[in-house]
């Protein structure tokens, strides 16, 4: 999308609004998360964004009417336009952008320590873990193939990696950064982090309490498949572990440099849908 971004702002200003798809949608047909831009020329051009708007059904009339827009005239080095609704969301994400590392320097081609994680599907919450989720077809033990991997050199560096991709931090980040559909290797590897951050013994211990209580809270999922038959899928209740999730954000902050306003706002970010009662099957 780089280069039809590039036409639509050159000499232009340029606004960006990103709608959800859950729980209402614009188009009936259409579950994708999506962004209607508008552009014309002006003699002092501006870049402007939305959040991820989110809104429901018996309030479509006031959709429009209630759209507010951050400028964002930051030069990109990606092929995204973050989603925005704030300045204290733009002070995070310079933070985040100034941040020197990310998993590529601890990630290699093959290694008995892996985090695994599942390329599409959980609404609101993405699964990482340093076990393979089970997956059971027709009585006989697999993998989904949905499921992925990452290997890195160090066992404790997996339990850091955990902490840090199942933080609200990240929640955010994939959110203002993604298609909001798949996990793409991009959407991990975009996220960039401060030196010494995964070897920080505290988000180590975090990450061993987040993966113990992850397994707890999990179920076998049963499904009846066309052209699969009968799969069992492990299933895991993420919203039950909020509270180690933000003592997580908490190790995130300092070594970030958030503010306590910053670190609220991002403990706190999309926790009315996070939260909800539509959760519980979100993340099989």
């Amino acid at each position: 999308m780089t280069l039809i971004q590039k036409l639509i702002e050159e000499n232009r200003s340029a606004w960006y609004a990103n709608f959800a798809w859950r729980p209402a949608k614009l188009f009936d047909a259409v579950n994708r998360a999506l962004t209607i831009f508008v552009a014309n020329s002006q003699p002092h051009t501006n870049k402007q964004t939305t959040p991820y708007i989110k809104w429901a059904s018996e309030n479509r009339e006031l959709l429009f009417k209630t759209i507010a827009y951050c400028i964002y005239n930051n030069k990109r080095d990606s092929f995204w336009m973050p989603k925005l609704h704030s300045q204290i969301e733009n002070n995070i994400l310079q933070k985040v952008l100034l941040m020197s590392f990310n998993i590529g320097y601890y990630a290699i081609k093959k290694s008995a320590h892996k985090i695994y994680y599942r390329t599409t599907g959980g609404l609101y919450w993405k699964v990482f873990t340093n076990f393979p989720p089970r997956f059971v077809c027709n009585g006989e033990e697999g993998s989904s193939s949905r499921e992925t991997h990452i290997s890195v050199k160090e066992e404790n560096s997996t339990k850091s990696f955990v902490a840090l991709f199942s933080s609200n931090l990240f929640w955010w980040w994939y959110t203002i950064t993604s298609n909001l559909r798949d996990l793409n290797p991009s959407d991990i590897a975009g996220l960039k982090f401060p030196q010494g951050l995964i070897e920080c013994n505290e988000l180590q211990v975090l990450g061993a309490k987040y993966i113990i209580d992850l397994k707890q809270n999990s179920t076998m999922l049963v499904r009846e498949q066309k052209g699969k038959g009968t799969t069992q899928t492990q299933s895991f209740r993420i919203n039950q572990s909020k509270p180690i999730i933000d003592e997580i954000d908490k190790v995130l902050a300092k070594h970030y440099g958030f503010t306590d306003e910053e670190l609220d706002f991002i403990i706190n970010y999309d926790i009315k849908y996070r939260m909800g009662s539509e959760l519980d099957n979100d993340n099989e």
